[in-house]
């Protein structure tokens, strides 16, 4: 498995377009929400591989989101360190990023920012299950923080082929693995974060 060169952004092959992720989100930048679009998701518990990609750890996991007061279905979801995204200038230690597609096609990423805390006990259960193609329990809810107010802009993919149109939706609380566990992650991947990008005129809104 051929890993991607985080060292050599600038040649990844791109789609070209003014609207890449990740960003620097600020409070200070946002537009405020005037109507209710709460995010609600319901995921399986029972994840169906875990693989290492070359741009990071993968683990398949189906499930349903609402998103933007539409449904998407959950494909995956996989693991950034550190965070790609900064929240008023604050870069955290991973990103966990779930990857969704709506029935027309149309992919939104919900990303769950990680600081050090609380051992996870869905990273414990991916950790076990490396290279695994068989169906395992995931308790998955401790990597979703109970407080869903996010920021929402449209951007990208954060690897090649950097597709846009993508809408993002990044929680505000983070989520937690222990120190060990972060540790842990790095030994796999210890940068396989994507250099900030451009805002260019995008609007970032915020939930609250």
């Amino acid at each position: 498995m051929e890993k991607l060169d985080y060292a050599a952004q600038d040649k990844w092959p791109r789609v070209s377009g003014n609207m890449q992720s990740p960003i620097a989100l600020s409070d200070d930048l946002v537009v405020k929400n005037d109507f209710q679009t709460a995010l609600s998701f319901n995921y399986n518990h029972i994840a169906n591989y875990v693989r290492d990609t070359g741009a990071g750890i993968e683990v398949g996991l189906k499930g349903q989101a609402q998103l933007g007061n539409r449904p998407f279905s959950l494909k995956q979801f996989h693991i950034h360190t550190p965070s790609e995204h900064t929240i008023n200038q604050q870069s955290y230690d991973a990103e966990i990023h779930f990857v969704h597609e709506a029935i027309d096609g149309r992919l939104a990423v919900v990303a769950a920012v990680v600081r050090a805390g609380n051992a996870s006990a869905t990273y414990d259960a991916v950790l076990q299950h490396m290279n695994e193609t068989t169906n395992f329990e995931i308790p998955v809810n401790d990597i979703i923080p109970e407080d869903k107010e996010y920021y929402h802009y449209i951007g990208s993919l954060t690897t090649p082929p950097l597709t846009e149109n993508v809408e993002w939706y990044v929680l505000k609380t983070p989520v937690t693995l222990s120190q060990e566990q972060i540790a842990n992650l790095m030994i796999f991947y210890s940068h396989n974060n994507r250099d900030l990008q451009s805002l260019n005129d995008r609007t970032i809104v915020s939930s609250n």
